[in-house]
């Protein structure tokens, strides 16, 4: 006990000193975006989640001793924001336990804009630019004491603007999970921590680090039929603040059907929004659906995403 009130105070602590030098104008917001459909069916909660761990290493790798199975891997596709500022991306997670006290997870993300038109200094037209983005992470998770768990991921994100603008960054993740219960879960961590990026006339832009904390109850409610529930908060140095608050239910772990809402105040990288989902899952292979609405900016934003556990 004495160990886990240790590691969650330096944690805030460490927090605490980052949001000093922090800025209200974030650059590579795209970090912050679920990339697994069954994260994004429930408003992006689920950090304490060990139920899947595809996706582990973009979120949360200490989930990954607690894992029930060996390996978990899935690739997804998702069309975001088609009624703001229209991106579509694929993506890809796999999760690996490799001992009871130990796991490895990597995932990647490339994401393409709208292409636009470009213009030389003389008005004349120039070529067609497409900007894109791109994630390539790695995870580690480890447990430290019996129902305490450590992870650790560290990303690398760079977004091309232009021809000429390129932002990129080595960021990561520090997270401890807490199995209070063997059906209650909590986590806390930190989230995205890295150097801010550097524009070309030299101006400095903090990326979305944030102070992360979740809880998940999954609770069996009759031999065929579970529900799980999934809270998330994270208060952003820039100031901002989110939280989230999802729900999963499961019939004979085959049909599953989701929900969530998440909270965002004005600014922060993700905006307020309601999600659904569902997902069927059959000999290890599954198929997922997640759908974002009730948002000017995000709404109809759809991740369709396969995957393949044992």
């Amino acid at each position: 006990m004495a160990l886990k009130h240790f590691i969650l105070a330096s944690v805030a602590a460490f927090a605490a000193v980052y949001s000093a030098s922090a800025q209200n104008n974030e650059a590579l917001t795209f970090i912050s975006i679920d990339r697994s459909p069954r994260v994004a069916a429930m408003a992006g909660a689920g950090s304490a989640s060990t139920s899947s761990i595809a996706y582990s290493a973009f979120t949360n790798s200490a989930v990954l001793p607690f894992y029930g199975g060996s390996m978990e891997a899935g690739v997804a596709y998702q069309m975001w924001a088609p009624k703001g500022v229209k991106s579509s991306n694929i993506n890809f997670g796999t999760g690996l336990k490799i001992s009871d006290r130990f796991g490895l997870s990597v995932g990647g993300v490339y994401q393409k804009g709208e292409p636009y038109m470009t213009y030389h200094a003389d008005g004349s037209a120039g070529k067609e630019f497409t900007p894109n983005d791109m994630l390539v992470n790695l995870g580690l998770g480890f447990l430290l004491v019996d129902n305490l768990s450590a992870g650790v991921n560290v990303r690398y994100a760079s977004s091309t603007l232009d021809a000429n603008t390129k932002l990129s960054t080595v960021c990561g993740d520090v997270f401890f999970l807490y199995k209070v219960l063997p059906e209650l879960n909590v986590t806390a961590g930190v989230s995205s921590l890295g150097m801010p990026v550097k524009a070309s006339d030299g101006t400095k832009f903090p990326i979305p680090a944030s102070a992360s904390l979740g809880a998940s109850y999954k609770a069996a409610l009759a031999p065929d039929h579970s529900v799980e529930a999934v809270l998330d908060a994270d208060y952003f140095f820039s100031g901002h603040y989110t939280a989230a608050l999802g729900a999963e239910y499961a019939f004979k772990d085959m049909v599953f059907v989701r929900a969530g809402y998440h909270y965002g105040n004005a600014g922060a990288a993700l905006p307020s929004f309601l999600s659904f989902g569902a997902g069927v899952k059959f000999a290890g292979f599954s198929l997922d659906l997640a759908y974002l609405t009730l948002n000017d900016v995000i709404g109809n934003t759809l991740s369709i995403g396969l995957g393949y556990a044992f």
